[in-house]
């Protein structure tokens, strides 16, 4: 008697439970785009970047060989959104608004950088422990260098 009336709580718990945390489930955003040059060829890895402007905490990711990236989940809230790629100017997109449960879609289309301009990239340790730099000189024939 006593074992069915513990399976019956249990059924009943489990129900109550998942209604409890369905709020939680629909509060992930995400920000998906392209990145592009001036004659809408993709852009393959240029470094997109995300700052909630609210928190100031950043994510990044690469774009992919068709110039795609998407960068979720993310928490509602306001975002900067850049791209930058040596080669080319860095592009911003201010205040992307994302709120619960929303995406946003953005389209980030790159100027090639002038002969006189220098691209730095730096990427800080994280929590895996890897430690990146490019320093990127745009002048005719120079190339990027890994420190």
């Amino acid at each position: 008697m006593e074992r069915k009336l513990n399976w019956g709580l249990y059924r009943a718990a489990f129900p109550l439970c998942l209604w409890f945390s369905l709020p939680a489930l629909g509060q992930d955003c995400g920000i998906t785009g392209h990145v592009f040059d001036a004659s809408r060829a993709a852009l393959a890895t240029a470094v997109v970047t995300v700052t909630q402007v609210d928190s100031g905490s950043r994510r990044q990711v690469l774009s992919n060989a068709q110039g795609y990236f998407r960068l979720s989940p993310l928490s509602p809230g306001n975002y900067r959104i850049e791209a930058v790629k040596p080669g080319f100017k860095p592009q911003a997109q201010k205040f992307v608004e994302l709120d619960r449960g929303s995406a946003a879609t953005v389209d980030l289309q790159m100027e090639e950088a002038e002969v006189s301009e220098t691209v730095t990239l730096e990427a800080r340790e994280t929590g895996a422990g890897s430690l990146l730099a490019y320093i990127c000189g745009l002048s005719a024939g120079s190339g990027c260098e890994m420190f």
